[in-house]
């Protein structure tokens, strides 16, 4: 079962994508007042907790931020702890400033190579960005539909949430032609962990890349079909046993 499923997941995973995205981001830190504190103190004589009205005032002022608890850290990203979550791809970056940028930015993944966008399109499969899936396909792609509703609900179905995504090696990458007859070829090996079995098992695939003018994806590269191969160190597929055909012959 996990083998069909990497063989399916490659047939797809460089297959379909994201047309438009938003980050936004806020971080206050309000500092309370000593004024503030006092206007606000409960004026019920049955509280049980008091506050002094007075206090001496500091010669020297708190620089912002230097009341900051032990073990608390700046954000700078407005994702908290997502921003530093690893990126599925395996790249050593966290998510937001690797794969994330493409998925969330159509002006970044317009100007993304090749190499990063089989990264981002593995991580999609990862983090069920199904919109960049179908948004980084070429249109000329066998598996491109044109009822996009359906398409993303046959993605939904089989995002492989059995397994678990953490490494996309890539092989090599190279270019044909020039300009509009451009062409991206990235080879890269794909690993996969079931994660009940915790079975460990990949394929290699030899992506094939091309544009489709400036009105689609902005120009970005879009997955147009890929050659799958065993991985490097993964047994042989068996090969089917032909005695029933040549019992018939």
């Amino acid at each position: 079962m996990a083998r069909n499923g990497f063989r399916c997941i490659v047939l797809g995973l460089l297959a379909h994508s994201s047309v438009s995205f938003i980050i936004g981001s806020s971080q206050t830190s309000p500092l309370i007042s000593l004024k503030s504190i006092i206007n606000n103190v409960p004026s019920s004589p049955s509280s049980s907790s008091t506050l002094p009205l007075y206090a001496k005032k500091s010669s020297k002022q708190k620089k912002p931020g230097s009341s900051k608890k032990k073990n608390q850290y700046a954000s700078t990203s407005g994702f908290g702890g997502a921003a530093t979550a690893p990126c599925p791809c395996g790249s050593n970056l966290g998510y937001v400033k690797c794969c994330g940028k493409l998925h969330k930015d159509a002006n970044a993944y317009a100007k993304a190579t090749a190499e990063q966008v089989v990264r981002a399109r593995y991580s999609a499969y990862a983090k069920r960005e199904i919109d960049f899936i179908i948004g980084s396909t070429h249109p000329l792609n066998k598996v491109f539909m044109s009822d996009i509703e359906h398409w993303k609900k046959t993605i939904e179905m089989n995002c492989y949430d059995n397994f678990e995504l953490n490494s996309c090696e890539i092989v090599d990458e190279y270019y044909e032609g020039e300009g509009e007859s451009e062409i991206a070829k990235v080879k890269f090996v794909a690993k996969m962990t079931q994660l009940d079995s915790k079975e460990q098992t990949a394929f290699m695939e030899t992506s094939t890349f091309e544009r489709a003018g400036k009105h689609i994806a902005k120009g970005a590269w879009l997955y147009k079909e890929g050659l799958i191969e065993t991985a490097p160190g993964m047994p042989e597929p068996k090969e089917e046993e032909e005695s029933e055909v040549t019992a018939e012959e």
